[in-house]
């Protein structure tokens, strides 16, 4: 399988969180989202946990699943954005596979597609530690 080289990444990893928390400030600095890891076509995140609400049963809840896999692939679109320009969810197919624990919630994206038009990620969620994920997306971004 030939895979399409992708563009580096235009953006350092600071920069991209200085975008993501000045459009969405973290209500407390020690449990806001960092960039692991940024590659030419990869990120790795990590959201801590902290003493945000769980849902029954001591679990995240879906919508924060779903605003972590939107924010990964965002930051991973606007990595080959210049600086200045953004993008905009244009879809999102999630696939909730395994409830997630109580745990720092690690995210793992992969840009399949830059386009001029639409960019498309996946993004592997998991509970810190475990093996395998908790949820699946695919993120289409519109830049703009």
């Amino acid at each position: 399988m030939i895979v399409p080289r992708m563009p580096a990444p235009l953006r350092t990893p600071d920069e991209l969180i200085a975008v993501l928390h000045a459009a969405f400030p973290p209500p407390d600095p020690h449990v806001a989202m960092r960039i692991e890891d940024l590659g030419d076509a990869t990120i790795r995140m990590r959201v801590p946990i902290g003493d945000r609400p769980l849902r029954p049963g001591d679990t995240l809840s879906g919508p924060t699943l779903f605003s972590v896999a939107d924010a990964v692939a965002w930051m991973l679109t606007l990595a080959h954005l210049e600086p200045g320009r953004d993008a905009v969810t244009s879809s999102v197919t999630m696939q909730f596979l395994r409830r997630p624990q109580p745990v720092d919630l690690v995210a793992e994206g992969r840009l399949l597609r830059m386009g001029r038009r639409l960019s498309v990620s996946d993004v592997l969620l998991y509970s810190d530690g475990a093996g395998a994920p908790v949820a699946q997306a695919t993120v289409t971004y519109a830049p703009i």
